[in-house]
């Protein structure tokens, strides 16, 4: 395994020019690449050795590299300006690249940088009274590709996933089966997180906006579920796992899976939030309002932070008692970085399609699950929570937690293309650019919906392509440019830059796309299959630019992962993925392979398998299916 620089193979030439460079007299030299590899594949800069000396750079640097003897992989240096150039041995450099990646293959690029270490992500966490839609989709996938990226890392990853299974959202759904007539069953081909969402929920609100009976009946049922009291708590129990079971089917389309379900009512019901309080209140951090609009509340004191305290102080406890989201966020933050004394017992929900265990909080479960130490912990959530979130990392440090451990990882939302808005029956305004989705105008796309309509588009142009192949072939293959579409659609851009989706665009298989991921990969597997030899690491003659470019993009893989694992990027991996697809496709259109002379067709060859596995090992992290036919 790698841990840090390019990787094994890349480390090796620079670690060969810094011992050269401390062989003629040069103390802990820092070696890098180059900006522009014409000057070859390390470079050492004298200009600061030259000011501690009181040398001209130029003639420091032809002076140090007149002692350099070189040898092993680094077969050339020369001084310019005030740099230190060193070039390789392509013939020996190529195939230990090759070597290396043939030999170590799923492997390849992964590192030791996370071992011995505990990282909690939660994601998705949508009320499980309504379908995903595709800003969820978003959250999904980014929560799942950080799983992804920081496994492959070496950290061991514990999924979360927040149910908000009381308040009035699962009130009126409650309600409607309850005291409106509505069956608990759906129509005929309708998915009860669908049904839930866009009939039973959306009717009964609108119902109880307009007769105050009706709001007091919802109250008393939320009080009801958060007390446990039947038979209200028993249905909502019903309804919840129903309907988290539609959309985890949803997150498992997408690729997703989960450790942890934790729900609401448990974390009330263990009364996390009173340990917290005490201690709040022992340090001085929350006070009661004894007048004005919030007397009888209990505020937070936000006085000591140097932006939220010009917003005012965040009422954690209503005048009646009640805690609010803020202060049930604080005590389940708390709970994660080990700050409470209480714990959660857990029974199997389920388990994920790799047949990993799912645990969902119970009080009456028999299994436990202590979370141990967190050396972070990830809550993905959309930046309309930012303040809330900082609120509660601010509350952490006052209870002398390990606040910087507890990172917010924000992401914009999603809007619509036009065009797509008009297949969905939007009237476009003149000028519009794009169209933000709103459930009060109908304008929302479940994550499901698009899917399907991705995996139609991809299945007519699969069919023309394939005519030979069957339906269930094309389907699947189908379902899967699907998802790689929508994934890398989804995690390509800074998390912080609101997206707009345009179908077309992101079934392209020309450009920055998924699919255009999945085709360059199927094109190497084809070009593999065709091959009447074996591929080799075994170099036969020179290596040409084209080679030299592509073997450096793979080399640079494990430096990208760390990179994207550092700065919690994504879109560092995506990146790289797309700039690895189009110097392979480069590389094929300029070198022939199958047609090469016998000798350097296998080292070719061994260059495009070492492609496929970099890429395969890029995409997976990505969660982009594999194809090796499209």
């Amino acid at each position: 395994m790698v841990g840090e620089g390019w990787g094994l193979v890349y480390r090796r030439v620079l670690e060969e020019a810094a011992r050269l460079l401390r062989e003629a007299g040069v103390e802990a030299p820092r070696v890098e690449a180059p900006r522009n590899f014409r000057y070859g594949e390390a470079s050492f800069s004298v200009f600061e050795l030259a000011r501690r000396l009181g040398r001209n750079p130029a003639e420091l640097a032809r002076d140090i590299a007149g002692r350099i003897r070189v040898g092993g992989l680094i077969s050339g240096v020369e001084a310019v300006g005030g740099y230190i150039n060193f070039r390789v041995d392509w013939r020996r450099y190529a195939s230990l690249i090759v070597s290396t990646i043939l030999s170590e293959s799923e492997r390849y690029g992964s590192a030791d940088l996370g071992v011995g270490k505990h990282v909690l992500i939660e994601h998705t966490s949508v009320n499980p009274n309504k379908p995903l839609h595709v800003g969820h989709a978003r959250n999904v996938c980014l929560g799942d590709t950080l799983n992804r990226l920081l496994t492959f890392l070496g950290y061991r990853v514990t999924v979360l996933n927040y149910i908000d299974d009381s308040g009035a959202q699962m009130a009126d759904v409650v309600l409607g089966f309850t005291e409106l007539g509505y069956s608990m069953e759906p129509p005929e081909g309708v998915r009860f997180d669908e049904y839930c969402g866009d009939t039973v929920y959306v009717k009964v609100s609108a119902m109880v906006d307009e007769d105050p009976g009706l709001a007091e009946k919802r109250r008393r049922i939320a009080k009801a579920i958060e007390s446990g009291e039947a038979p209200y708590y028993q249905i909502n129990k019903k309804v919840v796992d129903r309907v988290l079971g539609d959309q985890l089917r949803t997150c498992w389309r997408i690729g997703a899976r989960y450790d942890i379900l934790n729900m609401e009512s448990d974390i009330l019901r263990l009364d996390l939030w009173s340990e917290v309080f005490e201690r709040l209140r022992e340090r001085g951090a929350v006070y009661l309002a004894e007048e004005g609009a919030k007397k009888g509340c209990w505020l937070l004191d936000l006085s000591g932070h140097p932006r939220l305290s010009k917003e005012g102080d965040e009422v954690l406890v209503k005048s009646d008692g009640a805690t609010t989201y803020v202060a049930r966020d604080i005590a389940y933050a708390a709970w994660k970085l080990g700050g409470v004394r209480r714990d959660f017992t857990y029974r199997l929900w389920g388990r994920n399609p790799d047949g990993t265990e799912i645990l969902v909080t119970d009080r009456d479960g028999d299994l436990r699950r202590p979370i141990g130490e967190v050396d972070l912990s990830i809550n993905v959530i959309d930046v309309r929570q930012t303040r809330p979130q900082e609120i509660v990392r601010y509350a952490l440090k006052l209870l002398g937690l390990p606040h910087e451990r507890y990172i917010h990882y924000g992401y914009e939302v999603v809007a619509l293309s036009v065009s797509d808005a008009v297949k969905l029956g939007y009237r476009p305004r003149g000028g519009e650019q794009m169209v933000h989705m709103s459930g009060r105008r109908g304008l929302y796309v479940k994550a499901d919906t698009l899917l399907d309509m991705l995996r139609e588009k991809a299945a007519e142009e699969t069919r023309e392509r394939h005519p030979d192949w069957s339906q269930e072939k094309v389907e699947s293959v189908a379902e899967k440019i699907a998802v790689g579409a929508l994934r890398y659609a989804l995690v390509k851009p800074d998390p912080d830059k609101l997206i707009v989706l345009d179908t077309g665009e992101i079934m392209r298989l020309e450009g920055n796309t998924g699919p255009y991921l999945q085709y360059s990969y199927a094109r190497a597997c084809r070009i593999l299959e065709k091959a009447e030899t074996s591929p080799s690491w075994e170099v036969d003659g020179d290596v040409g630019e084209a080679e030299k470019n592509l073997l450096r993009m793979l080399a640079s893989f494990p430096d990208a992962v760390e990179e994207a694992g550092r700065n919690l990027s994504p879109k560092t991996l995506a990146n790289y993925a797309y700039k690895l697809a189009s110097e392979f496709n480069n590389f094929y259109e300029r070198v022939p392979v199958l047609h090469a002379p016998e000798g350097v067709r296998e080292f070719r060859l061994g260059v495009v398998e070492s492609f496929r596995i970099v890429l395969g090992n890029a995409m997976r992290i990505l969660g982009i299916p594999v194809l090796e036919e499209m």
